[in-house]
């Protein structure tokens, strides 16, 4: 391997500002380097190669035509795709390009490559859907080892989980959303019947208090009337006593 790709890689990450964490060059270096973008270990590198071959296994018409275009680069890329999966099912199997497009694929990330080549200074790889939940970042040098780089001051990256869930386990946990959906509905609908049930009971107290006012209000004005009546009779005596004395 040329001295010049080592040395023109390391100038990229400086440049760009990432660290380098070296893998194993035993054959699943990609593997190894996703896993650790993907879930902080490299040792997890073979779930990563199950889940990409299963990928593969499983939509081989989103791959076929990835393949042919492999095969001009390389003479080692088989001419038959069940055989080309069959190859890399295998510990220590080497990935491709068609590899990171199926991992770009699986786990929904953006993959960026920062290589060692003159001319490719980095690759983009995007999920065929174009959304992505997160980006990782790998190193290829001279096309026959990648390793996992990350920013220096901290990658954006999260560990995900690991899928491959059965049947039974996404039908239980679509049953306890939808009663958890069902329960956080009810609570808002009892929520609102009480709030309604308060308000109406408000609305009755702050009309009785209303009848309460006016009546207290009306008794007020009866005693008032009341009074001028005494006070009027209470003048109409003193008038007539004084008229029969006269008298």
């Amino acid at each position: 391997m040329s001295t010049d790709h080592k040395k023109r890689l390391q100038a990229r990450l400086e440049w760009e500002g990432y660290s380098e964490t070296k893998v194993k060059g035993d054959g699943n270096c990609q593997f190894s380097a996703l896993a650790d973008q993907l879930f902080n270990s490299s040792d997890l590198h073979e779930k990563v190669r199950e889940q990409i071959v299963k990928q593969l296994k499983y939509n081989p018409k989103s791959y076929k035509a990835l393949i042919e275009t492999s095969k001009k680069r390389t003479k080692n890329v088989p001419r038959d795709f069940s055989e080309y999966v069959k190859n890399m099912s295998r510990n220590g199997e080497w990935g491709d390009e068609v590899t990171l497009q199926a991992a770009a694929d699986t786990f929904e990330v953006k993959i960026q490559v920062v290589t060692s080549f003159k001319e490719d200074a980095s690759m983009e790889i995007l999920p065929k859907s174009q959304n992505f939940k997160s980006v990782i970042y790998l190193s290829n040098l001279a096309g026959v080892h990648y390793n996992s780089i990350r920013l220096e001051a901290g990658s954006d990256t999260t560990p995900m989980e690991l899928q491959g869930k059965s049947k039974k386990e996404k039908e239980k946990d679509k049953t306890e959303n939808d009663k958890d959906k069902d329960t956080n509905e009810k609570k808002i609908e009892n929520k609102d019947e009480s709030e309604n049930k308060t308000e109406t009971e408000n609305e009755i107290k702050d009309e009785s208090e209303n009848k309460n006012e006016i009546k207290d209000e009306n008794d007020k004005d009866s005693d008032k009337n009341n009074d001028k009546d005494n006070e009027k009779k209470k003048k109409k005596n003193i008038k007539d006593k004084n008229n029969k004395k006269k008298k």
